[in-house]
């Protein structure tokens, strides 16, 4: 029988993701760092097991007889500091594929991020081979260096795969809406340069069916992107977005300029005088919602057959029927 071990399971992405391992007919077992978190597995169908990511003992004996490893776990904090970040990014990470390797699993597919190429510049159309030279945030950096982590422990016994998806979004959205509705609440929802360049999207189902594809397939050693197939007006996206939660978005804008300069001006503040919490504006969010953002995931539609299973404008119908 198949078995998967999911770190992250409680998730936005986890939630998602077990349930659809179970229908193809996985046991799963997933880590779990608190029992709400337990709770929330086992009443996905799932098997908890109690630990977290420095704790060895609990990897290894989660892993134990699992065939493949999903480690979705990470901390959703674009502000944070690469010092705050490396204990879960990286050290987890090590920990993570230590234990698999000690449980003998077959393959590990690491969830990263497509922010790892971004580096202040328009990014058209570029695929797996641009990397960055200017990566402005400890989330950055620290995914980055997880992910080198992750190839290097790619063998002939145990093959490691990638998953760079973009935005990630969809019914149950946890990070993305929630920021983007507070932003509009707090009337600090600002179009950068008009918000009229294109950027590309992943919705969880689609995000899901890929990281399935990457733990069936026999491809080692690589990086994917993954997103929804379509180019998107970044406005018309957020207002599209906000639309399904009864939220409407007015046509406030910044110039791109004035922006960077702001972001800039606000981390400094903020970083000096130790404010609590993220300014409203910083470097890397101009960086990720201020500029051109498309990328090419041919490269895993070519290799491991990907394909959405959902559209925008179906994941968007989704999500105002779920308000």
């Amino acid at each position: 029988m198949k078995t998967a071990f999911v770190t992250g399971g409680s998730g936005f992405v986890g939630r998602n993701l077990i349930p659809l391992l179970l229908e193809k007919g996985y046991v799963v077992k997933a880590l779990a760092r608190s029992e709400k978190s337990a709770g929330q597995i086992r009443q996905l169908g799932a098997i908890s097991v109690q630990g977290d990511l420095q704790d060895l003992q609990a990897l290894q004996t989660g892993m134990t007889g699992c065939t493949v490893v999903f480690h979705l776990a990470a901390s959703i904090n674009m502000w944070a500091s690469e010092q705050e970040l490396w204990a879960d990014h990286v050290t987890g990470t090590e920990n993570v594929l230590q234990a698999a390797k000690q449980a003998q699993v077959n393959r590990c597919i690491y969830l990263s991020t497509a922010m790892v190429v971004l580096n202040g510049k328009p990014i058209v159309d570029a695929d797996e081979r641009l990397q960055s030279d200017n990566l402005v945030d400890g989330y950055s950096r620290t995914k980055l260096a997880a992910e080198q982590r992750f190839l290097q422990a790619n063998s002939e016994t145990m093959q490691t795969v990638v998953i760079r998806p973009p935005i990630i979004w969809g019914k149950g959205d946890t990070s993305t809406l929630p920021q983007f509705v507070e932003a509009a609440q707090k009337g600090q929802l600002m179009f950068i340069g008009g918000g009229n360049h294109l950027f590309v999207t992943s919705h969880i189902r689609n995000l899901c069916h890929a990281l399935l594809l990457a733990g069936e397939s026999t491809v080692g050693g690589e990086v994917f992107f993954v997103t929804d197939g379509e180019k998107l007006q970044f406005k018309r996206f957020v207002k599209d977005y906000l639309a399904t939660q009864g939220i409407t978005v007015p046509d406030r804008s910044v110039p791109l300029p004035i922006a960077k300069g702001t972001a800039e001006l606000l981390a400094w503040f903020w970083r000096t005088f130790k404010r609590p919490g993220a300014p409203p504006f910083y470097p890397s969010m101009i960086h990720t919602v201020g500029l051109p953002y498309t990328l090419s995931d041919a490269k895993i539609r070519r290799q491991l057959g990907f394909q959405n299973v959902v559209t925008v404008e179906e994941g968007l119908r989704e999500m105002s029927e779920y308000r």
